[in-house]
């Protein structure tokens, strides 16, 4: 047997010795280690889980316009009538649950009168939307290819 070969030998006895004891610390080890694994793929999982149902949330603002609470809106009627502001003062007066609320709009020179004209019209008075809700209208819009005042007013205002 020459030199060589002979360091082969031992070379390959060396590498084999290598990957048992390697093996052997793997198992020891890695039975340690398991728990930890574990409980990360546990995290990992709970975190995918908020985020299918995140995403399966927005999706239905995005689609329905859909949140949580719903959308505050009320329907409402004008009191012209004499003997209904005075039934409106009675109940605003006592403090106690009424249907009447007196408001002065502060909106422009003509703003009480464009309200009331909104409610003579469309019988409804509903919150401003806020930013969730602006984006899912604006996301909607853009999927129908219909651009959102906004975007024009920032398309114009960019150039």
């Amino acid at each position: 047997m020459t030199t060589i070969e002979a360091l082969g030998d031992i070379g390959s006895f060396v590498s084999g010795l290598a990957a048992v004891v390697l093996a052997i610390a793997a198992i020891i080890g890695g039975s340690a280690g398991l728990g930890d694994w574990r409980a990360k793929q546990r995290a990992q999982r709970d975190v995918a889980a908020e985020e299918a149902n995140n995403l399966r949330l927005n999706r239905m603002r995005l689609n329905h316009g859909w949140s949580p609470h719903g959308v505050d809106s009320f329907g409402v009627t004008l009191v012209t009538d004499p003997a209904e502001f005075a039934v409106a003062q009675k109940e605003l007066t006592s403090g106690g649950p009424t249907e009447y609320v007196v408001m002065r709009v502060t909106s422009g020179g003509n703003g009480g009168d464009r309200l009331r004209r909104l409610i003579q019209r469309d019988g409804f008075v509903a919150r401003v939307p806020n930013d969730g809700e602006i984006e899912a209208v604006e996301a909607g819009l853009e999927v129908l290819g219909v651009m959102s005042r906004r975007r024009v007013m920032e398309r114009a205002t960019a150039k």
